[in-house]
């Protein structure tokens, strides 16, 4: 495996005044956000307003879901149509070592593509993760004027392509397996979305890169850490970072992680915004559609599943 250095603390944004409607809350810390994606394309958030039991529960509930034996996991298994559940060997990119995690995505609450395990199987996991979606997809468009102004652009400029928004929740397990050389618990990888909240992790092994090479986060105490992805750094114009990151389970026990990607709808043209364009960065990006760049990172690093 390439080494790794020092830890390293994330750019820390309280984002509480912006939730209150502080008089210029949003200028204020949307200059923070700005400085963030600029120079390291990650950052930690606080003053979120959601409480921490919430997050433990969330946890306790990937949990419970991945001790399911796996009859229960593969009845609903993620296709190229369906969201549900990858197992472990599942996650490969290329040629490369398979990923040493097993996932269940689910999508926007009342979703076709959504498929759960039996109630009988897990009494509540349904209610609980739809609710829980709905509370950080609620956070996450409480933040979209900081983006918005910290791109120079008017604050309600993003809403109506987050209208409704394309987001997913991932409930990751790394087990307790040692890596083969190169081999990760996810595999270095940029986001393909806008912006991703992952609630600070009892168990370490998260890691990103700079010039410089590895950093593990250290994680603040009931914070998200936050990234931006491939989609907001081309509708920025290259202006903020979507940065390679990459998770390894080091410990003797199980690692759990709750990514929650918060995406614009798959129709949204994506093409360098007005105020991220000028003299001195001159249109450096091809405008796409969302959805499609969505479909070939899915096909890029999930193995089809057979229908």
């Amino acid at each position: 495996m390439s080494s790794e250095q020092a830890s390293t603390r994330l750019p820390v944004i309280d984002v509480e005044p912006v939730l209150a409607g502080s008089s210029g809350a949003i200028e204020a810390t949307a200059e923070q956000l700005r400085e963030a994606l600029e120079n390291v394309g990650f950052l930690s958030i606080v003053g979120h307003g959601i409480e921490w039991q919430t997050i433990r529960e969330m946890y306790d509930w990937t949990a419970s879901y991945h001790e399911l034996v796996d009859e229960a996991k593969f009845g609903h298994e993620m296709t190229s149509t369906l969201m549900g559940y990858v197992g472990l060997g599942g996650a490969q990119r290329g040629d490369r070592p398979f990923a040493l995690n097993a996932a269940f995505f689910m999508g926007r609450p009342g979703s076709k593509r959504n498929q759960f395990p039996a109630e009988e199987a897990l009494p509540g996991f349904r209610n609980a993760a739809e609710n829980y979606y709905r509370t950080l997809e609620r956070l996450c468009h409480q933040l979209l004027p900081l983006y918005a102004v910290a791109a120079d652009m008017p604050p309600a400029f993003f809403e109506t392509f987050f209208d409704p928004a394309l987001a997913t929740l991932r409930m990751s397990h790394y087990p307790p397996i040692d890596a083969e050389p190169d081999q990760w618990g996810i595999d270095p990888h940029s986001d393909a979305g806008f912006m991703t909240l992952l609630p600070a992790n009892e168990v370490s092994g998260l890691s990103i890169a700079s010039d410089d090479g590895w950093f593990a986060v250290d994680q603040e105490q009931e914070s998200f850490v936050v990234n931006a992805g491939d989609t907001l750094r081309a509708w920025s114009n290259n202006r903020f970072r979507s940065t390679k990151h990459r998770a390894l389970n080091k410990s003797a026990g199980n690692r759990y992680a709750i990514p929650f990607f918060f995406d614009p709808r798959p129709d949204t043209i994506i093409e360098a915004l007005a105020g991220c364009v000028d003299e001195d960065r001159p249109l450096a990006v091809k405008p796409y559609r969302y959805g499609d760049y969505l479909q070939s990172f899915m096909r890029d690093g999930y193995i089809p599943a057979a229908n």
